[in-house]
């Protein structure tokens, strides 16, 4: 489900975070489960449930040392998309599809996040379009010497044409009817060959373009499929339910093109190595490995982020540095 695109954010969560009635939430909040009740009664339902599940895959799996953000975009795709620092965005139409089904939705949110912790971030519209024009550097150089040996061709014959009919009398005429049609013979093979090495250019930055997007959609097929083994294990750990990882893919499968090969793997291919991997790890395990880490650790606190516009979930240290130096000098 990786949106290979810069978010602009659609949705600013200031509006209600900091609404009279709330008070900021870092290391100052109690780090009991009242935070959850807090929580229920002071952000959006999905919001919410975001922030839930975030919260405690994080925890059961041992990714909680830096902050978590989420987002929802008000546009009915199904679809979300992992992008910037830590940052998950999910579009209104997937919360839609899953509503009711928290471990579906935990399944998206932790194949968003496997993308985060295995850096399968792709790469920037920028950086692409920086590739695309080395491409065609490189198609330009490789092809100079042919087009510089064509140039060189033809301004020898236009030369050479010139010299020949510069001749006089009987014999100049002569030379200058054989001086016009070898010179124009030669100075139309030296087009020619011009035309061809441009010709070969543009075939060569086609077809090293060809690699670079196969090559992408191979990257992100690849990504897709480690997403979702990892997404898998994240969600299982934490308790969710391994079945909503299947759902979850069965909803993906109705979209169009969803029985294809394209930048993702097509979803038959998804569902068939999920079944298999369920068997490899039952999520009974995962779930009992899970257990032991939130056994040991505190629920994990919300703010706004800096961006004004997504939430951010805190990592084990909390939300404020200024409360973390009170607590390490100020005793």
């Amino acid at each position: 489900m990786l949106k290979a695109a810069k978010l602009t954010i659609l949705f600013s969560l200031g509006s209600w975070l900091f609404s009279s009635q709330v008070a900021v939430l870092a290391n100052t909040a109690s780090k009991s489960p009242e935070i959850y009740q807090k929580a229920r009664e002071e952000l959006p339902e999905d919001v919410y449930s975001t922030y839930r599940i975030v919260e405690r895959i994080a925890r059961a799996n041992r990714i909680d040392n830096a902050p978590w953000r989420v987002v929802t975009v008000p546009e009915y795709q199904i679809n979300a998309f992992a992008t910037e620092a830590n940052l998950i965005a999910l579009y209104n139409g997937i919360l839609d599809q899953l509503a009711g089904d928290a471990s579906a939705l935990a399944c998206v949110i932790g194949h968003e996040m496997a993308h985060h912790t295995e850096r399968h971030i792709a790469l920037s519209p920028a950086k692409e379009a920086e590739i695309r024009a080395q491409i065609a550097e490189e198609a330009e150089a490789e092809v100079t010497a042919e087009a510089e040996d064509a140039q060189a061709d033809a301004t020898g014959a236009a030369v050479g044409s010139a010299v020949i009919r510069s001749g006089g009398g009987f014999l100049g005429g002569i030379g200058g009817l054989v001086g016009n049609t070898g010179g124009a013979v030669l100075e139309n093979e030296s087009r020619q060959r011009i035309s061809r090495a441009q010709e070969r250019i543009a075939e060569i930055i086609a077809l090293k373009e060809q690699e670079l997007n196969e090559s992408l959609a191979d990257n992100s097929r690849k990504y897709e499929f480690e997403a979702d083994q990892l997404g898998y294990q994240y969600m299982a750990r934490a308790g969710f339910e391994a079945e909503g990882c299947l759902r979850m893919l069965g909803v993906l499968g109705r979209t169009p093109g969803a029985e294809f090969d394209t930048t993702h793997p097509a979803i038959p291919k998804r569902i068939e190595t999920l079944k298999d991997l369920m068997k490899d790890y039952p999520a009974e395990n995962l779930a009992q490995e899970g257990e032991a880490q939130l056994a040991i650790s505190q629920p994990l606190t919300y703010d706004l982020s800096k961006d004004g516009e997504s939430l951010r979930i805190n990592s084990h240290r909390g939300g404020s540095s200024a409360d973390d130096l009170e607590q390490m000098f100020d005793r």
